[in-house]
C-alpha cells in the first residue's frame, strides 16, 4: 500500500509540475501522515511536508500502541511456525531497527497511563460532540487480574476500539503476558513493519525546513517511545506538540494542521522568490515554475 501510494504521489506531482501548479505539498492525518512523509522521502526536490499525528515508523502502531490488542498474536505466532524454512528466509528479510525490548518495557510501564489518556481523549471529544461516548463508569476500569501463572490486561473501553471478532478472543491471546515482547510474533511485526515503513530506510527529503510535524503529547495509538526520533532522521526538522490524543486531537485542532500548512506554504514562496525584488504577479510571469525551482535549488548549493 505504501509503495503504490508514493507512485501515486509522484505521478500527482509530476502532473502538477507539467500544468505549472506550485509550490507542492504534501499532508496526512495518522497512518495519512506517514504516507505523506513516504511520498515526500521519494521526491528529488523541494515540497511542503506537514503529517500530523505520525511518527519515524509505523511499527509501534501495531506492536505497543492501543491498536497492538486487535491482533490475534496467537495466531500470527502459529503461522509464523508453521514452516520452519517459511520462518527462517522472513527472518533474514526482515530487521528491527529499533530496540523492540525496551520499546516492550516502556509500554508496559506507561500502559496504565496510556489507557487513562485514551480515556481522557474519548471523553474529550464526546463532550466536543455533545454526546457521552462511556456511558457506564465500569467502561474506565483498565486492570483485572486473575492469578499469577496468567495476568494480562484489558479494559472494557477497547469495546470502543477493537473489531468485534477480536472482543470475544482476548483472553485466548494472553497479550499481557510476561516477556510478551520477546515473542517471535511480535518481533517478526516489528520488523515487517521497519522494513516498510521506518523513515530511515527512505532518503531525507530535499528541504527540511519545510517539514513541520505535529504531533500529539498523549498519543496512545501512535507511540514515539522506544522509536527512532525525527529530529535525528531529518536534522532541521520542527516539531510541535499538541495537548491531547490522538483522537482529540484530529476531531478539536484541524484548525492548527491548516495553520502549519499555510505557514509554510508561505515559506515556501518566500524562499522561491527571495531574489527577486518584484512583486509576486511580475515574477511568475517572467518566470516558469521549472525556472524557479531551478534557481532555489541553485542557492540551496550556495
Amino acid at each position: 500500500m505504501g509503495g503504490c501510494l508514493i507512485l501515486e504521489c509522484l505521478v500527482l506531482l509530476h502532473w502538477c509540475e507539467r500544468n505549472g501548479f506550485g509550490p507542492l505539498g504534501i499532508t496526512g492525518l495518522s497512518m495519512g501522515g506517514h504516507m505523506a512523509s513516504l511520498a515526500a522521502t521519494n521526491w528529488p526536490k523541494p515540497i511542503v511536508l506537514v503529517p500530523c499525528l505520525s511518527w519515524s515508523t509505523a511499527s509501534t502502531v501495531f506492536t505497543t500502541g492501543v491498536m497492538s490488542q486487535s491482533i490475534n498474536w496467537d495466531m500470527l505466532e502459529t503461522q509464523y511456525f508453521s514452516d520452519g524454512k517459511y520462518c527462517e528466509r522472513l527472518s533474514k528479510m526482515v530487521t528491527v531497527i529499533d530496540d523492540a525490548f525496551t520499546a516492550g518495557q516502556t509500554f508496559i510501564k506507561n500502559f496504565n497511563q496510556s489507557l487513562s489518556e485514551l480515556k481522557q481523549d474519548i471523553q474529550d471529544t464526546s463532550h466536543a460532540f455533545g454526546k457521552n461516548v462511556i456511558s457506564n463508569k465500569k467502561d474506565i476500569k483498565s486492570f483485572r487480574n486473575n492469578n499469577k501463572a496468567e495476568n494480562y490486561v484489558f479494559t472494557n473501553l477497547m469495546k470502543h476500539i477493537l473489531p468485534k471478532s477480536n472482543q470475544n478472543a482476548y483472553e485466548n491471546i494472553g497479550f499481557m503476558k510476561t516477556n510478551w515482547w520477546e515473542r517471535e510474533a511480535l518481533q517478526f511485526m516489528r520488523g515487517i513493519m521497519d522494513e516498510c515503513t521506518h523513515l530511515k530506510n527512505f532518503s531525507v527529503p530535499v528541504d527540511t525546513s519545510l517539514i513541520i510535524v505535529v504531533c500529539a503529547k498523549d498519543d496512545a495509538y501512535v507511540p514515539r517511545e522506544g522509536c527512532s526520533s525525527l529530529e535525528d532522521i531529518w536534522p532541521g526538522v520542527e516539531i510541535r506538540y499538541l495537548d491531547a490524543g490522538h483522537v482529540s486531537a484530529y476531531v478539536l485542532h484541524q484548525k492548527l494542521f491548516r495553520s502549519c500548512i499555510i505557514e509554510l506554504f508561505k515559506k515556501s514562496i518566500t524562499k522561491l522568490y527571495e531574489e527577486n525584488k518584484n512583486s509576486l504577479q511580475d515574477v511568475s510571469s517572467n518566470l516558469s515554475y521549472q525556472q524557479l525551482l531551478d534557481r532555489y535549488a541553485e542557492n540551496c548549493k550556495n
